[in-house]
């Protein structure tokens, strides 16, 4: 009698188990065939877009006073300016200033309109060096939040060749086809805003946390041959010493606080 019933205890609980792995392979084929909402990062507007040429020593105060045509587009350029690396000592704020005009230059909307930052973005300097005052190049990325789709407005900001590359384009919005999409799949998810981004730390307030952590160390050692890119994400900064293509150091840094991490390659 007492065999029978751990056979029949056996026999449900292989049935259980069975039934199990069918629901859970299922639910997985779902989770799996959902296709992700598109944004910057998966898939980087890097063409279609249009160039601007700006005068880097004249359109900070030029923004100031109310001046037109600072953004003047062009299609070809006879000649490509190239300053060398530190030429112009622009903050993250600067950028900003810069970033947002050129959003209600290209969108024609003058207020806010629903336009958030985006995050990730970031400032980079081209050459290391000991006296490192402002970034050479910056991309920021603006977004907003439609019913259909997510408008964005992408530009990198590039003094050293006295121009802005910039490219207005939509994402469309997936559809919450499912009960799974809103916790697995949810479009919304995929554009976060950077809040932090000009909170208690800045770009330029990182770079000085992580040059203390060990990156004034490491540039003395390559004899300030490398490079910096400080990205911003929703409440982190992330600063990255390079050589070449290789990263050799990376802090990362809470952008509300200015704790941080460091990882070495």
């Amino acid at each position: 009698m007492k065999r029978q019933t751990w056979l029949i205890y056996l026999l449900v609980l292989a049935i259980v188990c069975a039934c199990g792995f069918v629901l859970l392979r299922y639910l997985w084929g779902i989770i799996m065939g959902m296709s992700g909402q598109m944004d910057p990062l998966d898939n980087p507007p890097v063409s279609g877009g249009e160039y601007y040429e700006i005068e880097p020593d004249e359109i900070l105060t030029d923004i100031a006073n109310g001046k037109k045509d600072i953004f003047r587009f062009y299609e070809e350029r006879e000649i490509i300016p190239d300053h060398p690396p530190g030429s112009f000592a622009w903050t993250s704020a600067d950028y900003f200033v810069i970033a947002s005009s050129h959003r209600v230059y290209r969108t024609r909307e003058f207020t806010s309109g629903g336009w958030k930052l985006f995050a990730p973005g970031s400032f980079e300097i081209d050459q290391c060096g000991d006296d490192m005052l402002g970034f050479d190049r910056a991309t920021i990325i603006f977004y907003k939040r439609e019913a259909k789709s997510f408008p964005v407005l992408y530009m990198e900001i590039r003094p050293l060749r006295e121009a802005i590359y910039s490219v207005n384009i939509e994402y469309a919005r997936i559809p919450e086809v499912t009960f799974f999409d809103k916790f697995f799949n949810n479009p919304d998810a995929s554009f976060q805003e950077a809040l932090s981004v000009q909170g208690a730390i800045t770009a330029d307030e990182a770079l000085q946390i992580a040059e203390e952590a060990g990156g004034a160390e490491l540039r003395q050692r390559l004899s300030n041959n490398c490079r910096i890119r400080i990205s911003y994400f929703t409440d982190d900064w992330v600063v990255m010493y390079y050589q070449g293509m290789d990263f050799l150091l990376k802090v990362d840094i809470d952008a509300k606080d200015g704790t941080y991490k460091i990882d070495y390659k």
